[in-house]
């Protein structure tokens, strides 16, 4: 007979329908054996009842897309900092982006990456790696691929990189995630005004790079990450591609763009737009939704708009979003589930281990009391501030398991659990 040492009750979505399940976790923080019910359990067998109130369980979110910094840029965000406003709003694994300083793409580098995970992290972890200058190095790192999740590339790349890009496309089956802009639009200055600058970065710019990526893939599984284009998750569909969008684009036009808070990569779109990938995202044409957390230190985002760095230090506010999508009754617990869970699982390649509350996925969960509501902020990002700031949101984070360990509990981060690093 298998001795478990913990055992969680939790009211759960089964059937369409509220459910209670006695849901027992190993000593790996592996879940061992769901029951429908409140289970007895065995005595010296410690349990954890999430089920009182209007407390709500759902497997763990995940984040495919941040950025925690750290490294030379440590006074913008770290995975220590990143990592508890990531568990706070109820995300339990996320996928790290390598546009760091030194950037991530070498095999020394995702070393110390990962060790520092291990050591820093409240959530499981999975880094992403930077295409690398020389063709000779992508060898060495497809000998390493359970150091990173997958490659990124950047509009950049498209311009310096191509040949290698091309080497990584022919011999790597893994996940390939494209910030898709091409690069004489991204890396060109704004000639307008802030809230015009999308003119100058055209949202389009997906659709070609999507195509101009198909036509040199021969073994990827390609993503395009941040889509800002209503048109890009049809075109994906018929490429056999993944996608993903994040809440700023549906919920912030160029009409609310008045400051550097609301300066990201690709830019904020026209109020159409804003409608359609509305649209798109409660039709469930998304693969996954991302917070693209990208942190900056809170006085660079003082400066004049033309200086201030890109990005959004939304990873405390996204979940949020979407709860709140939920409780309106905008998307289903199905859509909501997809979206923050079983999506971003399949796209990470892990969804034999994480999205669900089944034998042998982690035990990592996400209480929401669906009663419970407040206003959007900042608490644990170095960032300070996120230009979603003051959205008033139903529906909250209250508990966050991770490993079969409680980490965030009711307002505050109140342990550390052992945390996996997920590779290719």
């Amino acid at each position: 007979m298998i001795k478990y040492g913990k055992v969680f009750y939790v009211k759960t979505f089964l059937d369409n329908s509220l459910k209670d399940l006695t849901i027992y976790v190993d000593d790996h923080g592996y879940i061992g054996k769901v029951s429908v019910g409140k289970e007895s359990v065995e005595f010296g067998c410690e349990l954890v009842d999430l089920t009182g109130g209007n407390l709500v369980t759902l497997p763990g979110f995940i984040d495919l897309h941040v950025h925690l910094r750290d490294f030379n840029y440590s006074y913008k965000e770290t995975l220590e900092s990143g990592s508890l406003a990531a568990v706070s709003s109820g995300y339990v694994l996320v996928g790290d982006m390598p546009n760091t300083s030194p950037y991530i793409d070498s095999v020394d580098l995702l070393m110390k990456r990962v060790e520092l995970a291990r050591i820093k992290s409240y959530v499981d972890y999975g880094v992403y790696c930077g295409i690398p200058k020389r063709l000779e190095d992508v060898d060495d790192l497809l000998k390493s691929k359970q150091l990173y999740v997958g490659f990124k590339i950047y509009p950049e790349d498209l311009k310096d990189k191509l040949d290698v890009i091309g080497y990584i496309l022919k011999k790597y089956e893994g996940l390939v995630v494209v910030h898709s802009e091409l690069p004489e639009y991204a890396l060109r200055g704004s000639t307008r005004e802030l809230p015009l600058r999308y003119l100058d970065r055209p949202s389009w710019n997906e659709l070609t790079v999507a195509s101009l990526i198909r036509d040199m893939n021969r073994a990827a599984k390609i993503h395009i990450t941040h889509s800002a284009h209503p048109s890009t998750p049809l075109r994906c569909r018929d490429l056999g591609f993944t996608v993903d969008t994040t809440p700023y684009y549906f919920m912030l036009s160029s009409e609310d763009v008045r400051d550097c808070w609301c300066k990201v990569n690709p830019p904020i779109n026209d109020l159409i737009s804003k409608s359609l990938i509305f649209t798109n995202l409660i039709n469930g044409f998304y693969d996954a939704v991302v917070s693209d957390h990208a942190p900056h230190y809170y006085e660079e985002k003082l400066y004049d708009w033309r200086l201030c760095p890109s990005g959004f230090a939304d990873i405390e506010v996204s979940s949020r979003i979407m709860i709140t999508m939920f409780v309106k009754g905008f998307m289903s617990h199905h859509l909501l589930i997809k979206y923050l869970c079983e999506g971003p699982a399949k796209v990470l390649g892990v969804d034999d281990r994480y999205g669900k509350l089944a034998p042998g996925y982690r035990a990592s969960f996400t209480i929401l009391d669906l009663s419970r509501g407040g206003i959007a902020g900042i608490k644990y990002s170095k960032a300070r501030k996120s230009g979603l700031d003051g959205f008033r949101y139903v529906g909250e984070v209250v508990k966050t398991v991770v490993g079969g360990e409680v980490v965030y509990d009711s307002g505050e981060v109140i342990g550390k659990p052992k945390v996996v690093v997920i590779g290719g």
